[in-house]
Order: C-alpha cells, then sequence, then structure tokens
C-alpha cells in the first residue's frame, strides 16, 4: 500500500515541479521496469540535492513503485579521521569525510542483492559525531533506492547506480541556500569555503560528471527545475 502521508506531500508541488518529477520517474521506469534499483542525485553544496530526491521518492509513490531514501551525509566518518589531512585540506574532504566502504557495505550491495536481505539507510550522526544504531530494513523486489550527496560517480562507487541525476544551481543561489540552512555563512566563492569548492573542482575535474550522469537538472529555481543537456551552452 502506498504511504497516504507521502503522496499528500505532492500537494504543495507547482505544476513546474509536478510535470518535472512526473516525467523523470517515467525516464527512469522506462529504462529500468523492473528489479530493484539504484538512483543518485548528486551535485554541488546548496544544490537542493536532499529537497529534490524526497520529491522523486514521492512521485515514485505516486506512480505505485516502493522507493526508499537515503542520503551520504549519514555516512560521514568520525571527526578524527575526517581531519586527519587537516581540516582545510580539500584532499581530505574528497578522501576521507565519508565511509564509502560502509556504504556500499550494508545499503547498496544489500539493496541490490533483494530477497529479504537487510540494508541499512544511516549509519552516522553527524551532530553528536556517532555511529547509529543499525535499524535494518527490506524491500520488495521491484523497490527503489534514491541517494542524495556529493562525489556519487567516484570511482569507488562506479557502476553502483542505475541512473545518476546531477543538479546544478547558480553559484549565488547556492550560497542563499546554504545561509539560510546553516546560518551567517559567507559567500560560497569565501576562502572558508575552499575546501569544499577545491574538492568539487577537483571531482569534476577527473570524474567529469555532468558528462556520465543520466539526468541534468537546473535546479536554480526549487519550484521551477527544469532538466537540461549536457551539450547545452
Amino acid at each position: 500500500m502506498v504511504d497516504r502521508a507521502l503522496l499528500m506531500k505532492a500537494a504543495s508541488w507547482t505544476p513546474e515541479q509536478k510535470a518535472l518529477y512526473t516525467s523523470l520517474v517515467e525516464q527512469l521506469l522506462r529504462r529500468n521496469p523492473r528489479g530493484r534499483r539504484l538512483i543518485a542525485v548528486e551535485g554541488r553544496d546548496g544544490v537542493g540535492k536532499t529537497r529534490f530526491a524526497d520529491a522523486l521518492q514521492v512521485a515514485f509513490a505516486r506512480a505505485g513503485v516502493e522507493a526508499f531514501r537515503a542520503s551520504v551525509d549519514d555516512f560521514h566518518r568520525p571527526q578524527a579521521f575526517r581531519y586527519r589531512q587537516g581540516r582545510d585540506s580539500s584532499k581530505g574532504y574528497y578522501e576521507d569525510a565519508f565511509d564509502i566502504e560502509l556504504l556500499d557495505r550494508v545499503l547498496l550491495q544489500p539493496f541490490r542483492m533483494g530477497g529479504s536481505t537487510g540494508f541499512q539507510t544511516a549509519a552516522f550522526d553527524l551532530a553528536t559525531d556517532r555511529s547509529i544504531e543499525m535499524e535494518w530494513q527490506t524491500a520488495g523486489p521491484d523497490a527503489v533506492l534514491i541517494v542524495d550527496g556529493v562525489f556519487l560517480q567516484r570511482p569507488a562507487l562506479a557502476g553502483k547506480w542505475h541512473a545518476v541525476l546531477l543538479l546544478e544551481a547558480d553559484d549565488r543561489v547556492r550560497g542563499e541556500r546554504m545561509r539560510a540552512r546553516d546560518g551567517a555563512h559567507p559567500d560560497v566563492a569565501h576562502e572558508s569555503h575552499r575546501r569544499y569548492r577545491e574538492a568539487h573542482e577537483h571531482y569534476e575535474r577527473t570524474v567529469v560528471p555532468r558528462r556520465r550522469a543520466a539526468f541534468i537538472v537546473d535546479n536554480t529555481d526549487w519550484r521551477v527545475p527544469r532538466q537540461s543537456f549536457a551539450d547545452s551552452c
């Protein structure tokens, strides 16, 4: 049975949101109509990944498809490990911030296996800097897992996804969202964001996620998201 509370969230969508979310789900289901499917929603900080991934879950529910949500943010490593290369190290952020092996072992692999295999959608509480007690879930044979986060096409995750959605947004807009979300953040180009900015630049330079993504969405105005294409000018 589809969760009624989940479906109610669609009531606040704009016509443009409803059209895009519905279209993306239709395209994703045409690509992989059956079985366990893993979908990544990635992009830079402040691009709106979590909100967009949540909306996709609702859109799948509206289509009668069981969908689960997870975030790479819930698979952080402890602070001592995250900052072992220095608090300002962009290399450290890219290499050490997230426990990709754990993400794969307790979530991606078991979800994809299907059957009665349990999977865990969260493993770490960033606010308390502690691991959380495991809560194992199961799913039906034709379920979807939507994971949002950064660097989701990195080599360690290559070949894990049935589809990747890359979100983009204007830098000024991303900065405003980060200030609203986290408090008095400076502009995204400020020196205090160098660690994150340089990590993303390295990722985009070496992996070229825009070229590899199945779908690209301009999410500058989250109320009017629009699909774009890698060859657009």
